[in-house]
């Protein structure tokens, strides 16, 4: 059976600083993921829709767990996402 070797470490991250936390992991994963269905032009107006409801979620989360974060500019943020998903429900874009 074949080995295999772990991943190799990041060249730029220094030798001194530990590698990120990882209650991070779950947050980078759910980030790629939106990142990864960002609507195109071509999509309809509900799958729009549901991309910035999910966008205004992932937000909020961070909002309310990640200390690191400056919540209120995270909730505003999110509170952006959330109007450009009722406008679309609307009609209005």
């Amino acid at each position: 059976m074949p080995t295999v070797d772990p991943p190799a470490r990041n060249p730029f991250t220094p030798i001194d600083q530990e590698p990120a936390d990882e209650p991070l992991a779950p947050f980078c994963a759910d980030l790629s993921a939106l990142l990864r269905t960002m609507p195109g032009l071509s999509t309809t107006p509900r799958e729009r829709t549901d991309w910035f409801d999910r966008k205004a979620d992932l937000l909020e989360r961070v909002a309310a767990e990640d200390p690191g974060c400056d919540p209120d500019e995270v909730r505003e943020l999110a509170r952006t996402a959330r109007v450009k998903a009722d406008e679309l429900r609307r009609g209005c874009s």
